[in-house]
This record gives C-alpha cells, structure tokens and sequence, in this order.
C-alpha cells in the first residue's frame, strides 16, 4: 500500500490543484487555520483516494467541474472554500 502512496503522491497533488483551481478554491484571501485543517485533511483523502485514473480521465476530458461529486471526496469542500 504504502508503494502505491509514495508512486502516485506525484499525480494526485498534480490532481488535488488543478480540482481546487476548477472550483475556484485557490482564488480566496490568504488561507487561516481552519482553511490549512481543512486542506490537510483534503490532501489525506486526496492520497487515500481509490479513484485516481477516473479523475486523471475526468480532468482530461473536462473543463468545469460537473460531475466531480461522482469520484472525489473533496469536492465539498472545494465548493465551499470557493464559496
């Protein structure tokens, strides 16, 4: 398990940006505490997440974020920090 962490940690911090930036996520004013708890637990879900090539694929072929709340955990939250 712990290989497959290290091997994608590259493609899933490449997929957790660009889903933030799609949500407007990364727009908002500088970041407080709850945003930096809230962005670690995103990113441990992010590296735990099962769905890596449907969202490598879902970045490919999209450009908005319909459909997102399918596969990604984070989702949410994303909405909500762009909000």
């Amino acid at each position: 398990m712990f290989e497959r962490l290290i091997r994608n940690q590259d493609r899933h911090a490449k997929l957790m940006g660009e889903m933030m930036r799609r949500f407007g996520a990364l727009e908002g004013d500088a970041l407080g505490m709850n945003d930096a708890l809230a962005l670690e637990g995103a990113a441990r879900r992010c590296m735990g997440c099962r769905s890596l090539e449907e969202c490598e694929h879902w970045m490919a072929t999209t450009t908005g974020t319909e459909g997102a709340e399918a596969f990604c955990p984070n989702v949410r939250l994303f909405a909500d920090m762009a909000a």
